[in-house]
């Protein structure tokens, strides 16, 4: 992922580029509806912003199921189970065709190629380990495996 440099934005639309319909990679997925540049403004990534340190207690309490977080930077995550967009259904490639960037404390999706209509939105999670003995690394990939089917794909959507 990448950090924006600051600059100016014109407020986000609806321009009606993307659907959400069911994913050959996980589940539900974001699809192009019709062609979209590279470069193009998708998404700004919503939902409720915390610390980092509280999501296992609201997974604990069932607040959260955590599917749909990502990180804003070391201390807060955005989840976006709760007052996300779809932005939340786009799925991990190993080979994305959007990439994610921060802007003061705003996280957008852009197109990083030019998409076809019926293509579906994807981004690198880049998931970090915690960990770093080789076979704990193991069964982590094992936890996050990755159904990208690209030719680069990792198997996994950890960063390794």
């Amino acid at each position: 992922m990448y950090k924006m440099p600051f600059v100016s934005l014109p407020p986000l639309v609806d321009r009606g580029f993307t659907v959400i319909g069911e994913s050959p990679i996980q589940g539900k997925g974001v699809f192009a509806l019709k062609f979209i540049p590279q470069g193009t403004r998708l998404f700004e990534y919503t939902g409720f912003k915390m610390k980092y340190d509280d999501l296992f207690e609201d997974y604990i309490q069932g607040k959260s199921s955590m599917r749909y977080v990502i990180n804003l930077d070391d201390e807060y995550i955005i989840d976006g189970e709760r007052g996300g967009n779809d932005s939340r259904y786009i799925n991990h490639s190993c080979d994305p065709n959007c990439e994610v960037y921060f802007l003061n404390d705003t996280i957008f999706i852009y197109a990083n190629l030019d998409i076809e209509t019926g293509t579906e939105l994807s981004f690198d999670y880049q998931l970090g380990l915690l960990f770093e003995e080789n076979e704990i690394i193991e069964k982590i990939k094992k936890w996050n495996p990755c159904n990208c089917g690209s030719p680069k794909c990792r198997g996994t959507m950890m960063l390794l």
